[in-house]
C-alpha cells in the first residue's frame, strides 16, 4: 500500500496542469482528422493516455535528475517555474521518481506500438523521435544546448494524433503542429529567465544561459512573432482552417510577457508576471486553436 504522502504526490504528477497541454493537442489532431474521416473514440481515447502518460514521463525524468544534479537546490521557486519539486527529503523517494517516469515510457512505448500496428507503421518515426526528446531532454539536450529545439517535439502530437485517425500525414495537421511545437519552445525560454545562474551552474545549456536573460527575452519576443506570423499566413493560404486567426487574440498576454520580463530583468515580481501571463496567453493560443477546429 502506497502512504498517503505517497499518494498526494503521484497526484500532483498526474494533474499536473502542464499535462493538459498533451490533451488539447490530441483534441487538435482528431478534430482536423474529422474533416477528412470518421473518428474512431476507442483510438482517440488510447492516443490521449499514450501522450498523457509519455508526457508524465518525460516530466518526472526531468524532476529526477534535476534533483540528482542540484538543479532544484539553487532555483528559486515561483507558482510558474522552478520544476515541480516532487522529489524532495520527506517527499518521493528519487528512486520512486525514477520508477514512475520508467513505468509510464514503458506503457507509453506499448500504446505506441499498438497504435503504429492498426494505423500505420508510418507512425514509428514520430514515437521515436518524441520518447528520445523526452527521456533524454534532462541529461543530454539541455546540456548540449538544443532542449528547446526538442521540446518542438511536443507540436508532433498534433500529428501523431492525425495519423491515428487517417492513416496518414497531411499538410494542414502539419502547419498546425509547427506553432504548437514552437510555442512550447518559447514557454521554457521564458521559464529559463529566472533560472539563469543555476541552470548555468548545473551545467544547462539553453537559450537564457548562452544569450543572457535579456537576449532571451528578445529571442521569446522574435519566436513569438514567428509563431503568430505562421497562423496568420497558413490561414490566408488556405493551407489550415481560416478560424486558426483566432488564435491571435491571445497575443495581447504574449505580448505583456514580454514587457514584464523586458522591464524586470533584475525584478523578481515582474518577471512572475511574465511567467503568470506567458503561460495563460499559451493555453489561450491552444484552446483557441481547438475552437477553431470545431467552428
Amino acid at each position: 500500500m502506497l502512504g498517503t504522502k505517497t499518494r498526494i504526490i503521484l497526484a500532483r504528477i498526474v494533474f499536473e496542469p502542464h499535462l493538459l497541454i498533451s490533451f488539447l493537442y490530441v483534441v487538435l489532431g482528431v478534430l482536423i482528422a474529422s474533416r477528412q474521416v470518421s473518428i474512431s473514440i476507442p483510438l482517440f481515447l488510447l492516443t490521449l493516455v499514450g501522450a498523457v502518460v509519455s508526457q508524465i514521463a518525460a516530466n518526472t525524468y526531468d524532476e529526477y535528475f534535476d534533483h540528482r544534479l542540484g538543479t532544484d537546490l539553487l532555483t528559486v521557486k515561483t507558482p510558474y517555474s522552478g520544476g515541480g519539486r516532487i522529489v524532495y527529503e520527506g517527499g518521493l523517494e528519487p528512486r520512486d521518481a525514477f520508477y514512475v517516469a520508467t513505468v509510464s515510457l514503458i506503457i507509453s512505448f506499448f500504446i505506441g506500438v499498438y497504435l503504429a500496428f492498426v494505423s500505420g507503421w508510418e507512425l514509428v518515426p514520430l514515437f521515436f523521435l518524441g520518447g528520445f526528446a523526452g527521456t533524454f531532454y534532462s541529461t543530454v539536450w539541455q546540456r548540449k544546448g538544443m532542449g528547446e529545439l526538442m521540446l518542438c517535439v511536443i507540436g508532433l502530437i498534433v500529428m501523431g494524433a492525425y495519423f491515428v485517425q487517417t492513416g496518414y500525414y497531411s499538410i494542414e495537421s502539419v502547419f498546425v503542429a509547427i506553432p504548437c511545437g514552437l510555442l512550447i519552445a518559447n514557454l521554457v525560454i521564458m521559464n529559463e529567465v529566472p533560472d539563469a545562474e543555476a541552470d548555468a551552474a548545473t551545467g544547462r545549456k539553453n537559450v537564457t544561459t548562452t544569450l543572457g536573460r535579456a537576449n532571451a527575452v528578445r529571442a521569446y519576443a522574435l519566436l513569438g512573432t514567428v509563431i503568430y506570423l505562421w497562423v496568420l499566413i497558413s490561414a490566408v493560404l488556405h493551407i489550415t482552417s481560416q478560424y486558426t486567426v483566432i488564435s491571435l487574440l491571445s497575443a495581447p498576454m504574449i505580448f505583456s510577457s514580454y514587457i514584464y520580463a523586458r522591464n524586470g530583468v533584475g525584478d523578481h515580481p515582474k518577471l512572475v508576471k511574465a511567467l503568470r501571463n506567458n503561460i495563460v496567453g499559451m493555453y489561450v493560443f491552444i484552446v483557441l486553436m481547438v475552437v477553431a477546429y470545431l467552428l
